[in-house]
């Protein structure tokens, strides 16, 4: 009978003797303190309320911190006949939740990232490794990898976040800028924080700033929407 390892039981399990250290857990894999944010958003008894392309910003998210799915929701009360709301961040407006219905009184979970994140990066044919990556937090150690360019079964073995490059066990059979990049392994890991008043939460690179884009049609007058997240942080 074969015994086969999760990747934080590899890690515990160590390096033989004479071995380079392994990499450590992360803190929002095994043994981080559970931490939780509400934010509530209520939209005006009357006159303008959020419309088609608007957006909600809730609040950030700590650098290093992913979502518990299960114990994390979007709620709302009584709303508009056709209008949604997705729940992301400013690189993947849906990263968390694609667009729900917010017509009648409900509550949906935000866990599309689990076991599927995206973002882009730049190949070269022959070499194993990516460079000028976005969305940064879908990249991690034994994650699988797929896109143009990428043989099919590679995985990434290394992730340097200070200069926004990643080790594959493959190497690329393309050359390519900005290419689609799909991972499974785990959650989304929350890697940016530029975003603020002062650049008018507009910065292309904020993943930790949570926010809800509406669709379909306007926001109900007077109607409450409130997102709760629990999450883990490194």
């Amino acid at each position: 009978m074969a015994t086969f390892y999760s990747d934080v039981q590899v890690i515990t399990n160590g390096p033989q003797y004479g071995q380079p250290p392994a990499t450590r857990t992360k803190a929002n894999k095994l043994g981080g303190r559970l931490r939780f944010a509400e934010f509530h958003y209520k939209a005006p008894a009357s006159g303008a309320a959020p419309a088609i392309g608007d957006i909600i910003m809730w609040g950030k998210l700590p650098l290093g911190a992913r979502l518990i799915p299960h114990l994390s929701q979007l709620s709302w009360d009584t709303g508009t006949a056709s209008c949604t709301l997705n729940l992301g961040d400013n690189i993947v407006p849906a990263r968390h939740l694609a667009a729900t219905a917010v017509t009648t009184t409900g509550a949906a979970i935000p866990a599309v990232s689990q076991l599927a994140n995206a973002g882009t990066g730049t190949t070269v044919n022959g070499s194993t490794q990516v460079s000028a990556l976005v969305s940064l937090g879908s990249f991690q150690p034994g994650f699988k990898i797929t896109g143009t360019g990428i043989p099919a079964g590679t995985t990434i073995l290394a992730v340097d976040k200070g200069s926004k490059t990643l080790t594959l066990s493959a190497a690329a059979t393309a050359d390519g800028t900005t290419v689609a990049l799909a991972t499974a392994g785990g959650g989304y890991e929350v890697t940016d924080d530029s975003n603020s008043v002062a650049n008018a939460f507009a910065s292309t690179t904020d993943d930790a700033t949570l926010r809800s884009t509406v669709a379909g049609a306007q926001v109900a007058n007077n109607q409450s929407i409130v997102l709760k997240v629990a999450f883990v942080q490194d």
